[in-house]
């Protein structure tokens, strides 16, 4: 089997997991990492990686690499073949050599695991809001993107609508734009996520900050969600396996041990968070 994870990256890396190939996104207006293959070749978006984010990458592996299977993840979060690992990720620091033996395992674990699925994702994570909720009240999201977004799936694909009215209004959600897909389900999945963001781009409003317009990465990662959802209806078998996220600030590697990932001590921090700001 042709199997690919694509590690996106934007700047050096230090470690490269099983199946991973290295590549720059927005390689073509950004400056170049050494040593690095860029998602500026063939047919490419490339100059929308602002907006794009990781999603240049997955086209550029759509247009341009025959695969069997087709994967992504960052140079700073994979997937973790251990699943004796509760949460939804890990956030650590540096990965000693034990520790990435123990999460990221060998070519052959993650071959056999790739094959024995239609689609790997990142575990899901309860948020303790809705997926909408959590879009629009987040930093630098927009509630009138979403609402955009969702009027187009109405209009141009909406066998997919029912799925995402159903996604949208739970708890458990998605995140980093990380996957794993068989040739099929990927090209069907590009097929419709991409003239989905054209008409959006088409559509859109900018808002003036770089953040505020990653647009169309912020709700590509919410239509992998949609796109399980419709997947699961179908009989396809979908793995979840937990992310590791290293190089993890301090911060983040405090509140991830005090206010674990879906405790109850993480909702109650969150809502006397959001009580106080009101």
């Amino acid at each position: 089997m042709n199997i690919k994870i694509f590690l996106c990256c934007h700047k050096s890396f230090s470690i490269v997991p099983p199946l991973c190939i290295p590549i720059q996104g927005g390689q073509a207006i950004n400056p170049t990492v050494p040593g690095v293959m860029g998602d500026d070749c063939g047919d490419s978006i490339s100059e929308k990686n602002r907006e794009y984010c990781e999603l240049t990458v997955q086209y550029y592996a759509w247009k341009n690499e025959n695969l069997d299977y087709y994967g992504f993840c960052h140079y700073r979060r994979f997937f973790c073949f251990d699943e004796s690992v509760r949460y939804p990720y890990l956030a650590l620091g540096k990965l000693s050599e034990k520790q990435q033996k123990r999460f990221l395992g060998d070519m052959q674990t993650a071959e056999r695991l790739c094959e024995s699925f239609d689609m790997i994702l990142p575990r899901s994570e309860d948020m303790g809001v809705t997926v909408k909720e959590h879009y629009c009240t987040s930093a630098h999201h927009h509630s009138e993107d979403l609402a955009l977004f969702m009027d187009i799936i109405g209009e141009k694909a909406p066998h997919l609508l029912p799925f995402a009215e159903e996604y949208l209004p739970q708890t458990k959600q998605y995140f980093c734009n990380m996957f794993i897909m068989r040739r099929e389900l990927f090209n069907e999945y590009c097929g419709l996520l991409f003239p989905l963001l054209e008409e959006f781009d088409r559509r859109k409003t900018l808002h003036g900050s770089f953040q505020d317009d990653r647009t169309d990465g912020y709700l590509g990662e919410r239509f992998v969600g949609i796109f399980a959802a419709y997947c699961r209806t179908r009989g396809m078998k979908i793995k979840e396996l937990p992310r590791l996220d290293i190089s993890c600030a301090m911060k983040k590697r405090l509140m991830f041990k005090l206010f674990p990932p879906q405790s109850k001590r993480r909702f109650l921090a969150k809502k006397l968070v959001k009580t106080a700001h009101k």
